[in-house]
């Protein structure tokens, strides 16, 4: 779709043009139809016009409506005057000068000038028309407040006049200057740059004197010598003479027709009578500046002095050589041949052509003068200060001027500018011409001059002369006469491209299902709305003293802003031909030339504070949109683009909704919100326009290739900006653009994390900034909730629901969403490692007892050994009673209460669980020997198994530890067995009786059992028949002897004792169960195993036995052989208890006579004691 219009025509220069009337009726009659405007002034909303035809056309000038400020004002015709004047083939109406403060007006008319009243032009009765040549010269320093009347100044042929001019008073001479044939003058206080037709002075008008600054034209043969030092031109005075007041000029034929006038010249000294000069002085001294005499004399005339260095070289035609004759040379001699010399003659320069003066004043202590050659020729502009030396570099001209003007205070260079300075740039505007004859064109030559030419700063700038309808191909130039001028006081305008440009309007994007419908509605007018529009049209309105004029229309020249100049540069690289269609296609370089132009640019006022925004986010904009392009036909952009892209979007702080809207894929995640996207109406346009001309549906959106490459990683780091400065004082409130920012992110971190591999993030990946990003808050949850859901990113789910939901919600989603990745369902990423551990710590973390209950029964089901800690954890912010947790367990998670009771038993130290532990071991155990007879079987055959194994054998707790089988009542068995063998107080408080009467119809299968239950009731020899005949396990017999019951069954560590030394039987109950032993290895039926079992046990522990007893018991069949060892070692205990009783007794009884003579000698020393009774 190729909707664009080719862009208008670039009006980057520093001023643009702007209608104030057309079509004006500079004939009433139809006979003047060459009539041409000769002068224009405009004052209170009047339009005064002079033609050639000597008419004087007054207008008033009616505001455009309200509704269409910018409109061009409509002129309605009030009166058509014929000013008097002598001579009706004269040039027409020449000047129009216009009092504000006295509400008059005067008119030089063909040399005649004449006085009205304001508004109306009723002629001034006070003043009668004179002959003169020129009139201005008002004080431009003069103040507003001042009430003595204007005085301007009065060209006559022979001098000047300062007349005193009130608004009810005649005019009053005030002083006489000799300088004759003034024909401009530029007045600053006391000092006058005045001008006739061949140069150019500096008048002190206080002290009247002048000093002569350099000729108009070079080539001016009349020009005489110019320049040197001050000189007085004081006139002297004359009486009265009724002759003189006579001898005025008589009106002519045109002043019968115009209005009469019947105050005599003698009241201003205004005369056509030749004046009186004194003979010149001597000439004084040369200086700069004026010579300013301690007592002005009126008898000093002028005269000339040559100053080189004031007056521009130029030739001077027929100007002989002095010593001609001395010097010319002999004949030559005779006989010799004369050479014939070919002499080149000089060139000629070009005929003398009248230029016309002109004077402006910059600034109060300058003044402006362009001289030249001929009219074709550049001209120059030399600027002046008030002593008459130059003071600035001059500057040059395509043609030397046909009108001219100043406009702007200057900045100065040299001086700090401070914040509260509305500094303005100075320009010089001239009327310059080109072509010859009948073809002249002429055009408008734009500069500044307040800049130094040298510096390389001053550059030139044609005023675009389209809107006038009569330019030529390049806009520059009409074939037409200009006329400049700049008016009284200032006029207010409306440019409405200002306000198309910087209003804030709703941006219009194409509506999407699903987002942001509702919010679609009507656009709403809020107050801020209104407020914005009235503060762009203030920012609209500019002011104007300048206007220009051709044939019949007259327009003014005003300063274009900084946002139209800029903007139009943008707008020439906005479009493009693209297949034969003019399209929306940006050029880089020149946005990016018009980006580094305002770089660094600080503000001077609001209006440029704006400008510049909106400067910035358009360009930024443009160059998005380029990248864009080149991206859609799968182009790479190089990397200094993309960082110039970006960093022109952050520069500007471009609203990211509308980067994201030119995206396929993230514009969906634009949000608008009731009020719509706000943004300046010059980029609202080419925005619309672009999407309309190009369909972002059928960009590639591959995120390994230019989508990814070129677009998305900066796209990110641009949101990140945004996000970054959420809640900043200068950043918009607006909820949908952080809505947008994080939905968008979160997108473009989805996309460029499915390549990462799985696992948990490491810095620098994008998964690291993912986690991140909704760790923190985000402003767009619910979406945020589609998208990873969308992507399977269960895991960051779960983590966006821990940071961004209710206290009341928060812990519920996190557990469902981690219940859906144990479960199975795709967690892309895979970053949920060791999940099931993370959902035990989170549930010691959160407080909701329901939860924890149904989650942490879920995870028993799942995995009872880490499920149950959840029940069991005393540091969990919910803790259960056990009793509780069993009945839980029993109803949710059966699998997982034997878990718990041994995490309670073993783990925690809970001895009343142990009786529940044991029964669960039991019902486990008994239940399984009730319903499978393989596994009676599988018990029965360990006991054979057992003990048909020939010594050196192992346990039979570490035989069926070795061999156990995996089944759970196998190793509920085991654990029973480490249970009831167990002699510490917190696992051995369980009650026999019970537990025996559960195994006594299984006492055949469970031998273990009924061994330690008959020890904890002290029936230890039952205990020991059951070890020595149902298991043949001799060494855990002997064990039971010398360690207790609680020894056996039960794991040991090599090199330590089984049970603690405090808990070991004394020796006499190992005495006793040793014997108990013995008898029940007599009692073995295979006779070797009795003899081997009962040989060694008498030799290894024959301490324990007493011999006696053990002769007793020992069949009398059997050999001495037998246990020969236990009868040596026996006699030989016998022998040393002897000798060791007989040592004892000799000790006793040394030890009773040493105590004996101590009781004797004690009695000894111990004197009798007499004790008398009675």
């Amino acid at each position: 779709m190729a909707d664009a219009a080719p862009p208008p025509p670039l009006q980057d220069g520093p001023f643009v043009l702007r209608k104030l009337v057309s079509d004006l009726p500079l004939s009433a009659d139809g006979q003047h139809s060459d009539a041409r405007i000769t002068c224009v002034e405009i004052w209170d909303g009047n339009l005064y016009v002079g033609t050639s035809a000597a008419e004087l056309l007054h207008f008033v000038l009616l505001p455009p409506d309200a509704d269409d400020p910018s409109a061009e004002p409509t002129a309605i015709v009030a009166s058509r005057l014929e000013p008097p004047h002598n001579d009706p083939t004269g040039p027409g109406v020449q000047q129009i000068l216009v009092l504000p403060r006295i509400c008059k007006a005067c008119v030089l008319c063909n040399n005649t000038l004449s006085m009205y009243s304001l508004p109306e032009l009723s002629p001034d009765s006070t003043f009668k028309p004179i002959s003169c040549l020129w009139v201005g010269g008002v004080d431009l320093n003069e103040a507003e407040g001042d009430d003595e009347g204007v005085v301007v100044v009065i060209g006559l042929k022979k001098r000047l006049r300062l007349v005193q001019i009130t608004e009810s008073s005649p005019p009053k001479a005030v002083k006489s200057i000799e300088y004759g044939a003034c024909l401009l003058s530029v007045r600053r206080d006391a000092f006058s740059c005045a001008a006739d037709s061949h140069s150019y002075a500096l008048l002190d008008v206080m002290h009247q004197q002048k000093i002569g600054l350099f000729p108009i034209s070079s080539l001016d043969p009349n020009a005489g010598h110019v320049g040197g030092a001050a000189e007085t031109i004081a006139t002297v005075p004359h009486p009265p003479s009724r002759s003189l007041s006579s001898a005025s000029a008589q009106p002519s034929a045109s002043e019968q027709r115009g209005h009469n006038r019947s105050t005599s010249l003698n009241i201003m000294g205004i005369g056509s009578a030749p004046s009186s000069r004194t003979a010149s002085p001597p000439p004084p001294p040369q200086r700069h500046g004026f010579n300013v005499p301690d007592s002005p004399s009126p008898t000093v005339s002028p005269a000339p002095a040559h100053h080189p260095a004031r007056s521009p070289a130029r030739p001077a035609a027929g100007e002989a050589t002095e010593g001609t004759a001395a010097e010319k040379p002999l004949p030559p001699p005779p006989g010799e041949a004369i050479p014939q010399l070919e002499l080149q003659k000089a060139p000629q320069p070009p005929p003398f052509v009248p230029l016309r003066p002109h004077i402006a004043s910059p600034t109060p202590n300058e003044f402006l003068l362009t001289v030249g050659t001929t009219p074709s020729e550049q001209g120059v502009g030399m600027f002046v200060n008030l002593d008459g030396d130059m003071c600035r570099g001059s500057i040059q001209f395509s043609s030397y001027p046909d009108a001219l003007l100043v406009d702007g205070s200057g900045i100065d260079w040299t001086a700090s500018m401070g914040p509260d300075m509305d500094a303005e740039e100075g320009y010089v505007l001239a009327a310059v011409h080109r072509g010859a004859g009948d073809e002249l064109e002429y055009g408008v030559e734009i500069q500044r001059w307040d800049v130094d030419p040298g510096a390389g700063e001053a550059t030139k700038d044609w005023l675009n002369l389209g809107a006038l309808g009569l330019s030529t191909p390049d806009g520059t130039h009409i074939p037409t006469p200009l006329g400049m001028r700049t008016i009284v006081q200032p006029y207010d305008l409306v440019l409405p491209q200002i306000g198309a440009k910087l209003t804030v309007q709703r941006l219009q994007l194409p509506s999407k299902t699903g987002v942001d419908t509702p919010e679609r509605a009507a656009p709403v007018h809020t107050a801020q709305e209104k407020a914005d529009l009235e503060f762009t049209e203030r920012l609209s309105k500019l002011k104007s003293r300048n206007v220009i004029w051709a044939g019949n229309q007259i327009w003014w020249i005003v300063r274009n802003p900084l946002v139209t100049r800029l903007d139009s540069r943008l707008e020439q690289a906005t479009f493009a031909t693209v297949d034969g269609e003019w399209r929306l296609h940006p050029h880089r370089n020149p946005v990016e030339r018009v980006l580094g132009d305002i770089r660094g640019q600080d503000p001077r006022n609001e209006s440029e504070y704006l400008s510049l925004i909106y400067i910035r986010q358009k360009a930024s904009v443009l160059l998005f949109m380029d990248v864009v392009l080149r991206t859609r036909i799968n182009i790479i952009i190089f990397e200094n683009e993309k960082r110039i892209t970006e960093q022109a979007l952050i520069e500007g702080e471009v609203d990211p909704r509308i980067v994201l809207s030119l995206l396929p894929v993230l514009n969906k995640e634009v949000i608008q919100g009731p009020e719509g996207i706000q943004v300046s109406g010059g980029i609202t346009s080419i925005i619309e326009q672009f999407l309309r001309q190009n369909d972002l549906s059928t960009m590639p959106t591959d995120v390994n290739g230019p989508f990814g490459d070129n677009l998305l990683h900066f796209v990110k780091r641009y949101l990140q900006f945004w996000r970054r400065r959420k809640g900043m004082a200068s950043v918009t409130s607006d909820p949908f653009v952080f809505s947008t920012v994080d939905a968008a992110l979160l997108h473009i971190l989805l996309l460029l994390d499915q390549g990462s591999p799985n696992g948990t993030s490491s810095t620098g990946m994008y998964r690291a900034e993912l986690n991140e990003l909704v760790d923190r808050e985000v402003e767009c949850f619910d979406r945020a909730v589609e998208l990873l859901e969308q992507f399977n990113r269960l895991y960051v789910l779960s983590r966006l629901y821990q940071s961004n939901c209710k206290a009341s919600a928060k812990a519920s989603k996190v557990l469902a969403t981690w219940k859906r990745i144990l479960d199975g369902e795709e967690d892309a990423g895979g970053a949920f490692v060791d999940g099931e551990n993370e959902l035990r710590k989170y549930l010691a973390r959160i407080r909701d007892q329901s939860l924890v209950e149904e989650y942490g029964a879920w995870l028993a089901n799942r995995n009872p050994k880490l499920g149950v800690q959840i029940f069991a954890d005393d540091h969990s912010r919910v803790k259960f009673e056990p009793t509780s947790a069993v009945e839980l367990l029993k109803e949710k998670a059966p699998g997982a209460v034997k878990e718990y009771l041994e995490y309670l038993v073993f783990g925690k130290k809970h001895t009343r669980y142990v009786n529940e532990l044991i029964a669960f071991y039991l019902d486990t155990v008994i239940h399984e020997l009730e319903t499978n007879s393989e596994s009676r079987d599988t018990l029965s055959q360990t006991y054979e198994t057992y003990r048909i194994l020939e010594p050196p054998k192992p346990t039979y707790h570490q035989f069926i530890t070795d061999n156990a089988i995996p089944a759970e009542w196998w190793q509920a068995r085991l654990r029973l067995l480490q249970l009831l063998g167990s002699n510490q107080p917190t696992t051995s408080s369980y009650h026999v009786s019970t537990i025996l009467a559960r195994l006594e119809p299984y006492e055949e299968e469970l031998v273990p059992e009924m061994i330690i239950l008959h020890g904890r009731q002290e029936q230890h020899q039952e205990a020991l028949r059951l070890l020595t005949h149902g298991l043949g396990d001799f060494d855990t017999a002997i064990s039971y002897c010398l360690y207790g019951y609680s020894s056996i069954f039960r794991p040991t560590t090599s090199g330590t004792l089984p049970i603690p030394q405090s808990e070991l039987p004394s020796r006499l109950e190992q005495s006793r169960l040793f014997n108990f032993l013995l008898q029940e290895f007599l009692n073995i039926e295979d006779m070797s195993q009795r003899v081997d079992r009962t040989g060694e046990l008498l030799e290894r522990f024959g301490g324990w036995f007493d011999i006696g007893d053990v002769l007793a018991m020992l069949p009398n069949e059997w050999s001495v052989d037998i246990f020969s060892g236990f009868l040596i070692n026996s006699l030989r205990r016998l022998v040393r208890e002897k000798a060791e009783s007989d040592i004892v007794k000799a000790l006793s009884d040394a030890q009773n006579s040493q105590t004996s003579v101590e009781l004797v000698e004690k009695r000894e020393a111990a004197k009798p004691v007499v004790e008398r009774v009675g």
